[in-house]
């Protein structure tokens, strides 16, 4: 985890019980004898964190509709410090594909003061979202927008006249939602366990996109060329190291100023994030 991760150590379980009794259900004595969470319960992950958001960010109000994605908040504050360490100064950032949790808005308002606007092409997401900024006085500084047009990134959101220092994206990994499912269960049966479905849950529009997270990437690299004078950096996470050298190609192709990849591990997995300006 990066070095700020206010979560590099153990949970304080017995805060978060405070805030959330029905955790303690959940509860499971680690083999070197410290408390941790059945992970392989989606209620839990959902509990765990919904409660680290109450206590660490003071959310007065967050919850989700059945069946949407929990983001797993300590992995995406990860993304928010690289963003920061690649922009000290940034102020204004533009989040594709907020999601109902408007999890990366409530972070980097939180952590660094930034301001946000976040868009989604879900209409319930869109409805969730605000109505999590309308009952948070600390992120009335955040605005959500629908994307009326699946088919695009930045076209329709980013607004004539608009300047953000950084865009951020955690696009759908999967070309459909069969393909979403076969991928839990082959990491459950790597886990030796029967398949639980998706412990994060998610709506098909969170895990999937037509032609899959490949062609995603190219739409926004393609697009990002129409909005070059509006922002400073671009960034998007990116799952699999062959998607990371085709859009690479693709950029220089296109003649992009500078590309960085940022990478960081989070236990056994390996996070990286593409950045491009123009």
């Amino acid at each position: 985890m990066h070095a700020k991760n206010r979560y590099r150590g153990k949970h304080d379980f017995a805060a978060l019980l405070d805030l959330e009794p029905e955790m303690a259900d959940y509860l499971r004595n680690a083999p070197d004898g410290h408390s941790t969470l059945d992970f392989t319960k989606a209620r839990a992950v959902y509990l765990l964190n919904r409660t680290l958001l109450k206590h660490d960010y003071d959310l007065q109000h967050w919850d989700l509709p059945r069946g949407y994605l929990t983001p797993a908040v300590p992995g995406r504050l990860d993304y928010i410090h690289l963003l920061a360490d690649l922009a000290p100064q940034a102020e204004w950032v533009l989040d594709i594909g907020t999601g109902a949790s408007l999890i990366y808005p409530i972070l980097g308002a939180r952590e660094y003061g930034w301001r946000f606007v976040g868009t989604d092409v879900n209409a319930r997401s869109i409805q969730v979202a605000r109505a999590i900024v309308e009952f948070n006085p600390g992120l009335r500084g955040i605005e959500v927008r629908q994307q009326a047009e699946a088919s695009h990134i930045f076209v329709g959101v980013l607004l004539a006249g608009e300047r953000f220092d950084l865009t951020m994206c955690n696009p759908p990994f999967y070309p459909d939602r069969p393909t979403a499912l076969k991928a839990g269960r082959t990491k459950w049966t790597k886990l030796g366990k029967r398949d639980r479905g998706l412990t994060f849950a998610g709506h098909d529009a969170e895990l999937s996109t037509p032609g899959g997270e490949a062609r995603f990437l190219r739409t926004m690299i393609a697009e990002s060329s129409d909005y070059r004078t509006q922002v400073g950096w671009f960034t998007c996470l990116v799952s699999k190291r062959g998607y990371l050298r085709a859009a690479r190609q693709h950029l220089a192709a296109l003649g992009v100023a500078e590309v960085r990849v940022l990478e960081l591990a989070q236990g056994n997995k390996r996070m990286r994030v593409l950045a491009w300006r123009w």
